[in-house]
């Protein structure tokens, strides 16, 4: 696990499966960056979110990423 554990419970978990996805997870002052394993993708997360489907949408996101590869040992 990285600094980002004490996060919202809901960008949380988000994390977590960008996480177990093999993502890497940058921390900077507003919002997280998570960049794929290739270095060809990334995304931003918010750290605080006004739109309530911004943890819908970055997982939906990653499910659509060439270079993602679901794991099914969750």
């Amino acid at each position: 696990m990285g600094y980002w554990v004490k996060a919202r419970k809901d960008i949380q978990a988000v994390l977590v499966t960008f996480h177990q996805a093999n993502w890497r997870i940058d921390d900077p002052p507003k919002y997280y960056r998570v960049r794929c394993p290739c270095g060809m993708h990334q995304r931003w997360i918010h750290r605080a979110p006004s739109d309530p489907s911004h943890c819908k949408n970055a997982i939906r996101c990653l499910e659509r990423q060439p270079c993602y590869e679901e794991r099914t040992d969750r």
